[in-house]
């Protein structure tokens, strides 16, 4: 059965909560018997998407389990907890840091809700709070605000922040057919706090928003400044469906207020002067890459198809956001530093690791049109604030080659460590996308789905295909949940057609794709934001069936989170 976005008359959905203090007499993992205790405040969502809004889960929960592990994974308890009333007591907790809590609630004999917090630090002598949110297991857990509704959106962006947080950015708002052609418009300039361990969902204090409304644009945590980074977005896109290809965009369309800050403390924008614009050229879906002390390099976000020519001369330099430049950090001009080796559009990072003096490299993966693109280039900070180069004399070989022209809108995602002969690679998931061979855009084919490993020692990129995903997509997202896989979610097979891709489930070491059993409940839409969380399991925000489904109606957003039963120690 295929779930369908509510219209703005549905009901929120209902939190219900309960303070459990949590008696502990610890083991001595580090730091001995803990007298005192630990509380935990948990809440859990009144059932999975589509249940009964005023079920009370923790009337079906017939018990507890409390599982302890370590920094690097080893279970160290697995405790029971019984419970009287409001009180949860669990005895023999480990003591010590760096321990991942996961609280199971179980029903006739199987686990059906789940929270976790990891990085957590108990101590002998002290009591301890934890927030906890009960999620639904192998279920779509929807997640409404506190109060009202959100107005679905396409192209939005969700950021990780401090805390396990989550600020949710932007978004189309409308679209309207005119002849064979569909127009994107009216992106929000609204802006939400989703919280896992609390559950809660709301706006920013005094109702904050953007500067200006932006879709397609880009969001990054700056943690020394504990602020975010807004670049990019476009107020209109255009789908011609005469032709076919991906929606499109003009520089006249481009946000002109090309960035903006948003500080997490005050939960206030800050807009750049004028001048200060000048430095960060128009970019949608723009590519940021984190640089030591906040700097921030932006990358990509080219009209596509991209081409090395004239009219994209703009884009074969990056810009550098400087976090000391004023009061509230800047893009800054570079002159000719920091030339990539083509423009690019509809790129992919991915963090492939650290330069002898402790510097960032990011692989840029994807988003060039020439007839022999150029699919990878790396870029490695140096030492100077701000600085690096764009290295493109690594050999892409494999399979990626054996279908023409370049490939736009694959996500790529770090899958660890892996083996070239008897060297070590650093091993990425590309999952989709689309193809353009320097004159016409191809749909997206299942083919497109590879192993990407970076074999430093060789400067060699090869790429190995993945048989087994049942559709080629763009506009979807991929989220790593845990050590072991990755989850594929939504996005488009065709132009002209209805979203129908679910969920995926990628096994890392077994190299194959599962349809999970509650697949046919997604929401099934593309142009979401999707990201993991602080629990492990997938926050997806956004997106539409239809490229038409935000015409003369409003739709409540699809808001879930999907926690997979491999999650479940």
């Amino acid at each position: 059965m295929q779930a369908k976005l509510q219209t703005m008359t549905g009901k929120p959905r209902r939190w219900f909560g309960l303070i459990l203090p949590i008696a502990l007499a610890a083991c001595a993992v580090e730091d001995g018997p803990v007298p005192g205790g630990m509380s935990m405040s948990i809440k859990a969502l009144s059932d999975s998407c589509g249940g009964d809004p005023n079920a009370n889960p923790f009337t079906q929960i017939s018990s507890y389990e409390l599982v302890v592990r370590n920094g690097k994974g080893k279970t160290l308890k697995r405790l029971s907890a019984s419970k009287s009333g409001s009180k949860l007591t669990i005895a023999d907790v480990p003591a010590g840091s760096g321990l991942q809590l996961s609280l199971l609630g179980k029903s006739s004999g199987s686990t059906k809700w789940f929270a976790r917090r990891s990085g957590q630090k108990i101590v002998k002598n002290t009591e301890t709070t934890f927030d906890m949110t009960l999620m639904a297991v192998d279920a779509f857990t929807c997640i409404s605000p506190n109060a009202g509704q959100i107005v679905n959106v396409l192209f939005p962006a969700v950021t990780p922040i401090a805390g396990g947080k989550v600020l949710i950015t932007g978004g189309f708002t409308t679209s309207k057919t005119v002849g064979s052609k569909i127009e994107l418009s009216q992106p929000s300039d609204e802006t939400w706090i989703f919280d896992p361990n609390t559950g809660d969902l709301r706006r920013p204090q005094n109702n904050a928003r953007m500067s200006k409304g932006r879709a397609g644009h880009s969001a990054i945590f700056l943690p020394k400044s504990n602020r975010v980074l807004i670049v990019g977005g476009t107020e209109k896109m255009t789908i011609d469906t005469s032709v076919g290809g991906p929606p499109t965009w003009r520089v006249s369309d481009g946000v002109g207020i090309t960035y903006e800050v948003f500080d997490i403390s005050t939960e206030t924008f800050f807009t750049p002067e004028t001048q200060q614009l000048d430095n960060a050229v128009k970019r949608v879906f723009p590519n940021l890459m984190p640089l030591s002390d906040d700097y921030v390099v932006a990358l990509g976000g080219a009209l596509w198809p991209a081409k090395a020519n004239a009219d994209q001369t703009i884009y074969m330099h990056a810009n550098l956001y400087d976090p000391t430049e004023g009061d509230n950090g800047a893009f800054v001009s570079v002159g000719a530093a920091l030339p990539l080796n083509t423009a690019r559009a509809g790129a992919s990072i991915a963090f492939l690791g650290t330069t002898n003096n402790g510097g960032s490299r990011y692989l840029v993966w994807g988003g060039d049109s020439e007839s022999n693109p150029l699919h990878a280039e790396v870029f490695s900070e140096s030492s100077i604030a701000g600085g690096g180069l764009f290295d493109a004399g690594y050999k892409v070989e494999g399979d990626i080659t054996s279908i023409k022209g370049g490939l736009y809108f694959a996500t790529l995602t770090a899958l660890g460590k892996g083996k070239d002969g008897t060297e070590s690679t650093e091993e990425f998931l590309s999952v989709g996308g689309i193809r353009h061979d320097g004159k016409n855009w191809a749909p997206p084919r299942k083919e497109d789905v590879y192993v990407v490993s970076v074999n430093e020692a060789k400067k060699r990129i090869k790429t190995t295909r993945i048989n087994g995903l049942d559709a080629g997509i763009f506009m979807h997202q991929a989220n790593r949940t845990d050590d072991g896989h990755v989850v594929i979610s939504g996005g488009f097979s065709a132009w002209d057609k209805p979203a129908s891709f679910t969920i995926r489930e990628f096994d890392i070491a077994s190299r194959t794709f599962t349809t999970p059993g509650v697949a046919d409940k997604w929401v099934r839409r593309g142009g979401h934001a999707a990201l993991t969380l602080n629990n492990d399991c997938v926050f997806a925000f956004g997106g539409v069936e239809n490229f038409t489904d935000l015409e003369g109606k409003a739709e409540i957003a699809a808001s879930d989170v999907y926690c997979p039963s491999h999650l479940v120690p």
